[in-house]
């Protein structure tokens, strides 16, 4: 994951994200940035999947290198800010786990 992205990913709030079509001509949910924030998330000037994304490329190209994350794609579910970084995914998936079942246990036991 690209570290803008992940930047983006750390610092979101809960009302950050949206559900977008300017990168890719299909709704996504992303992070707002700046291309979302002066187009609108959902456009109907966008073009046709797949050509969105080849359409800014030439501005993502630019940016990013100079640590702008104002025109590539943030994907985010609907909850950014409780997205939890730890490699590797079985790692991620055994905590995921026991979590749910600690949560359901105080539940069954009340």
């Amino acid at each position: 994951m690209p570290s803008l992205h992940l930047k983006a990913l750390t610092n979101a709030a809960d009302d950050d994200t949206v559900i977008t079509n300017v990168f890719t001509g299909r709704p996504a949910r992303g992070i707002v940035n700046r291309l979302m924030a002066e187009i609108g998330p959902m456009t109907s000037v966008a073009p046709h999947f797949p050509l969105a994304s080849s359409a800014i490329a030439p501005l993502r190209a630019k940016s990013e290198p100079a640590g702008s994350s104002d025109f590539m794609n943030l994907w985010s579910g609907q909850a950014a800010r409780l997205a939890r970084r730890r490699v590797p995914a079985d790692e991620l998936t055994r905590a995921l786990a026991a979590e749910a079942l600690t949560r359901l246990s105080g539940q069954l036991g009340s």
